[in-house]
């Protein structure tokens, strides 16, 4: 895990309403397919050239794994929703035009239970299908598509920093961007409300919401920096608790103990985001204390404290007191501790034993093939990921893995296409066509690969004329 981070400039913002006329109005088609596209390469374009947003593969599938689940099984419209996870310690979610969502690592910190997390998620995805987001447009950003994403833009960047952001409110009104910072008391009294239901259906216990502003309050008693940040954009007001319990009298009580992966996804985090120096202590005295939510993880957080000290013996026998425990992130921490003391091939086979048991898993597909190109194996690297390359087409990770493996190779004409691909889901479409146009003037490659390149360089420059215009 050498790079556990990207950055961003969009840090802190639970963004975009205001008050406009009510749903079934025009706002219901205000955005076209091109529009919300535009939207989401805009947006995530700038996230994934940034470095604080979390590109651990682990954490991100988890994520996006409970935040598909409530969609399909909660939601109606069963969006394809896109999430990030900003490194930054306040506590906050946001929600953004395009289905964006993002999620800060405090928020996940602070949750007590996999409950209080997805109904932050589900409050979120909530204020997206009642379309508070569209509230934002008003006559003139109707008339001028470009001038909606300097905003966003701007609104973005004024909750992350005033001084990163002051280029960019030049060119919106500060009377505009003040207007849509908040959602209204009513935009967030029908988030709760859809929210609850959204994770009712999904198989979660709406108490969530409540244990949440519970967990929240106590942040905020002890703390002057890390709640504030959730409680400006999403104020909790006692009405809005009392209209919170009032229903959840009409939901069935669901008892449902976090999953395990929820509590190794917070030790993990803990362990890479912690202080390098204290953060051993840390676990130590948690388990010392039997302190923890979940002893297994902070055993599994402890393993991997001492592999960011470079102290793999300790990792290794730290892990050897939770192997037993039949979970795909516990086989990737095998994998790791293991190439860590240059145990290449037994970590090799810890792969193949995970994949045996989750042979889709896309931490354990990608730990893999990133071993075999290490050990000079492209060829074989090549062959294992093209299995999988279908299954994830849209994850960047495995086309940069596919290049990386023709590079070794010195198959030029497969790298620079695989390195478009890679970009073209990282939403930079400049670079997809000047990695495809080189791997168009590439002297190798055959006669069918030539003809796909050349067809798929002219498809990315007619969406690039849309996209960017």
């Amino acid at each position: 895990m050498k790079k556990l981070f990207l950055s961003t400039l969009f840090v802190s913002v639970s963004v975009f309403a205001i008050d406009l006329p009510e749903l079934g109005s025009q706002f219901d088609n205000l955005l076209n397919a091109n529009d919300e596209k535009k939207i989401v390469f805009q947006i995530l374009g700038r996230v994934n050239q940034s470095d604080s947003v979390i590109t651990d593969v682990e954490i991100n599938d988890y994520i996006n794994k409970v935040g598909r689940e409530l969609s399909l099984k909660g939601t109606d419209e069963k969006l394809a929703l896109k999430f990030f996870i900003v490194n930054d310690s306040s506590i906050n979610a946001f929600a953004m035009l395009g289905g964006i969502i993002g999620i800060h690592t405090g928020l996940i910190l602070a949750a007590n239970s996999e409950s209080e997390l997805l109904s932050v998620l589900s409050h979120e995805i909530a204020h997206i299908t009642q379309k508070h987001l569209l509230r934002l447009f008003d006559s003139q950003a109707r008339n001028s598509f470009k001038s909606y994403i300097g905003l966003a833009i701007a609104i973005l960047a004024a909750r992350s920093s005033p001084q990163v952001a002051s280029g960019a409110l030049a060119a919106s009104s500060a009377a505009q961007v003040q207007n849509t910072l908040d959602f209204t008391r009513e935009n967030e009294k029908e988030a709760d409300r859809v929210g609850m239901e959204i994770l009712s259906k999904s198989g979660y216990d709406p108490k969530g919401f409540i244990d949440f502003f519970q967990t929240i309050e106590k942040f905020n008693e002890f703390s002057t920096g890390a709640a504030p940040s959730f409680l400006r954009t999403h104020p909790i007001t006692g009405e809005r608790i009392s209209d919170i319990q009032d229903r959840l009298k009409d939901f069935e009580f669901i008892q449902k103990s976090s999953n395990i992966e929820f509590h190794l996804i917070k030790a993990k985090l803990k362990a890479f985001l912690g202080d390098k120096q204290t953060i051993i202590g840390h676990f130590e005295r948690e388990i010392q204390d039997k302190n923890s939510l979940n002893e297994i993880a902070s055993y599994y957080g402890l393993a991997y404290a001492y592999l960011r000290n470079n102290k793999a013996d300790q990792a290794m026998q730290t892990f050897n007191l939770i192997e037993h425990v039949d979970h795909s992130m516990v086989y990737q921490l095998k994998a790791n501790i293991l190439t860590n003391n240059n145990r290449f091939q037994e970590a090799y086979i810890a792969y193949e034993e995970g994949l045996k048991k989750y042979p889709n898993n896309v931490s354990l597909i990608t730990g893999a093939a990133n071993l075999m190109i290490a050990l000079n194996q492209s060829k074989q690297a090549i062959e294992f990921l093209k299995k999988y390359s279908e299954l994830y087409s849209n994850l960047a990770i495995i086309h940069e893995l596919l290049a990386k493996g023709y590079s070794a190779l010195g198959l030029r004409l497969l790298e620079h296409e695989s390195l478009s691909n890679a970009f073209y889901y990282r939403y930079n479409i400049q670079e997809a066509i000047i990695q495809m146009d080189l791997a168009t003037k590439s002297s190798d490659g055959n006669f069918y690969e030539k003809s796909r390149v050349d067809f798929r360089l002219k498809e990315l420059k007619r969406e690039a004329e849309i996209l960017l215009n």
